[in-house]
């Protein structure tokens, strides 16, 4: 997929700090981060470059501060997810969210694969982490230890990651089109699949 280039109408109800970072996460997408300049990012979030020194200071901390932003918009995502009542339908929540805008999917997480260091970094654990586990302490067998726990949890959400990804590409979309039953429906069948089978492994093995 390419990403298309956003207008600066698509950024008008924003705050000023808020143009700036969704501007930049365009720009770089699309012409990358030495490709793109100051000067592109102000008149893409129609503020003067002032502005954005003033919030900013150099390109490099507008970028950090931009997979912060992105990061920080998964999170809350994330945190309003509600009504579920199993792993499972977790997890195709998570996916729901992430594949709510295709381009703004493919885009964040080029910019966050291009990165020199992880904005999460800091993170004890991964996003999505205490919902997940919550739901899995419910589900799991006592005797699993929490290795194994984090294992499951880092296959479910490398898989979103990655069927996110591709079902908001081009060449996925022909790819599921081509190969999955249901087309796009099968996503959240197989993702269920994953998750139950996963827990049915663990309680199999430690029980």
């Amino acid at each position: 997929m390419v990403v298309p280039m956003l207008k600066s109408s698509d950024l008008s109800e924003l705050d000023t700090k808020q143009r700036i970072l969704e501007a930049a996460m365009n720009l770089f997408a699309v012409k990358g981060f030495d490709g793109t300049s100051i000067r592109d990012i102000a008149k893409l979030a129609e503020v003067n470059v002032a502005s954005l020194n003033y919030h900013f200071r150099t390109k490099e901390n507008l970028r950090q501060e931009m997979l912060e932003y992105i990061v920080g918009e998964f999170k809350g995502k994330i945190n309003n997810i509600s009504g579920v009542n199993s792993a499972s339908e977790y997890a195709i929540k998570i996916y729901q969210a992430l594949t709510e805008n295709s381009a703004k999917c493919v885009n964040q997480f080029k910019l966050i694969l291009e990165a020199d260091s992880h904005p999460c970094e800091t993170d004890p654990y991964p996003m999505g982490y205490g919902p997940f586990m919550d739901h899995l302490d419910r589900e799991l067998n006592k005797n699993v230890p929490i290795d194994q726990r984090l294992w499951l949890l880092n296959i479910v959400f490398s898989y979103i990651v990655h069927i996110s990804v591709m079902s908001c590409t081009r060449i996925g979309k022909d790819g599921i089109e081509k190969f999955f039953p249901q087309k796009q429906d099968s996503i959240q069948t197989y993702i269920t699949g994953l998750v139950e089978a996963l827990v049915r492994d663990l309680n199999a093995r430690f029980s």
